[in-house]
């Protein structure tokens, strides 16, 4: 060992000595020793086994890296006003699970973390179109890519075999099912209310008969057309002779759940109906099956449902959080595990991830592997901005098929949702 004066000596152990009585007065640790600690707020996932396994992870996470995370699940209705008040008041939580254009209705809250989906796709391939759409903002990621959910047609196969009814491919033929479906009882689960299924099967059915909210320009408002005018007769014919009245106060969860409980004889959903009725060993599960999204006019256009995680400018952890994110999305073996316990549900974003083993675990999923799927996310074909996502937030296209359905003419029903939809590009 290198000799050391006596003065030396001294002079540090005095500086120890002080530092140590320092500690011992306040009895605070020195910072380095302080423990790190993140937070993450999540939905309430439509998949309960992923939310379990999220937190097994988290567990696992802690124990490996020394970094406590806490996670806080709340239902989707919620989230955007926990949002809002967590940038308002520049406190809550490290991270946030967002889904479809949030990312860029938060963009200048939220931390650059193009390094972590950099490092994601050199692993796993560039993200699917529909994840880049929902988190890649003005060139820049402000969310990372985490899962996304297709919407498929989920149906009683039981029923349909039944009463010998064709599993209709448009959604003209799902008019001629729906009057035989009422009629015996199980009627159509489409919701016309303030929730996302209401939007995503909305924004399906327009997209099919050439129908757009906004020009693939980004500015110019094209609710107020005939094709739109198509799609809201569509909805009132529906409305009267295939489905029942509770539709218009369907919560995002009540379409699983009439399905599940034995009452819908078709709904359009993601399959998580079908996971919770199958996990569950209710009565329904054995009936259940899937078949693709239906096409229109303007060809087969299909919703999909992309979640990315963010991270607030306000946290005072950005790299113990980019940790979290690396540790369950970056590491292959605990991605996959996340996944699977979604039970394909929640299926990767990633390009090399697409033929997911998840997709093998089960017959019923076979709808989900589909070739030359046109996807899209809300708004299509605008490019995704914040006024996109504004305007989902204020459920403008389910109040407009409400309206028209309960009496107000068609012209008048889209006249409003026109003026409501520039007021929100106006803003």
């Amino acid at each position: 060992m290198p000799s050391i004066s006596r003065r030396k000596f001294l002079e540090q152990s005095v500086t120890a000595g002080a530092g140590l009585a320092g500690v011992l007065a306040s009895r605070v640790a020195p910072a380095v020793a302080q423990p790190r600690e993140i937070s993450y707020l999540c939905w309430n996932n439509f998949a309960p086994a992923s939310d379990k396994k999220l937190g097994e992870i988290g567990q696992r996470f802690t124990k490996d890296t020394g970094i406590k995370l806490k996670i806080d699940h709340i239902a989707a209705p919620q989230q955007a006003a926990k949002y809002a008040s967590e940038v308002q008041t520049q406190s809550g939580h490290d991270l946030v699970e967002m889904r479809m254009h949030v990312p860029w209705l938060y963009e200048p809250q939220l931390v650059d973390v193009s390094d972590v989906v950099g490092d994601l796709e050199k692993k796993y391939g560039k993200a699917i179109s529909s994840a880049r759409e929902a988190a890649f903002v003005h060139n820049a990621w402000r969310a990372v890519p985490q899962y996304h959910a297709q919407f498929v047609c989920c149906y009683r196969e039981d029923l349909f075999k039944k009463a010998s009814l064709k599993v209709p491919d448009t959604w003209e033929d799902l008019y001629t099912v729906g009057k035989e479906l009422k009629k015996m009882g199980n009627p159509l689960g489409i919701s016309i209310s303030q929730n996302f299924d209401s939007i995503s099967t909305g924004y399906a059915v327009m997209w099919c008969h050439g129908a757009v909210e906004i020009d693939k320009d980004g500015k110019a408002v094209k609710i107020n057309s005939p094709q739109t005018t198509q799609v809201v007769e569509w909805y009132r014919k529906m409305y009267r002779d295939c489905m029942e009245p509770e539709v218009l106060s369907w919560t995002d969860a009540s379409n699983n759940e009439s399905l599940q409980q034995g009452k819908a004889g078709w709904i359009h959903n993601p399959v998580s109906a079908y996971i919770v009725a199958r996990d569950k060993k209710l009565v329904s599960a054995d009936g259940i099956n899937h078949h693709r999204s239906l096409s229109g006019p303007a060809g087969r256009h299909e919703t999909d449902a992309p979640r990315s995680i963010g991270i607030w400018k306000f946290s005072k952890n950005v790299e113990p959080a980019k940790e979290w994110i690396r540790y369950l999305l970056g590491k292959k073996d605990v991605y996959d595990e996340y996944i699977m316990s979604g039970s394909a549900f929640n299926l990767p974003v990633y390009a090399n991830m697409q033929d997911h083993p998840v997709l093998k675990t089960d017959a019923k999923y076979a709808a989900l592997k589909n070739e030359g799927a046109q996807y899209h996310t809300y708004g299509w074909p605008a490019p995704p901005s914040d006024k996109v996502q504004l305007i989902t937030n204020s459920f403008i296209l389910p109040n407009m098929l409400a309206k028209a359905v309960t009496g107000t003419a068609t012209k008048d029903a889209i006249a409003w949702a026109e003026n409501e939809m520039k007021k929100v590009m106006a803003g």
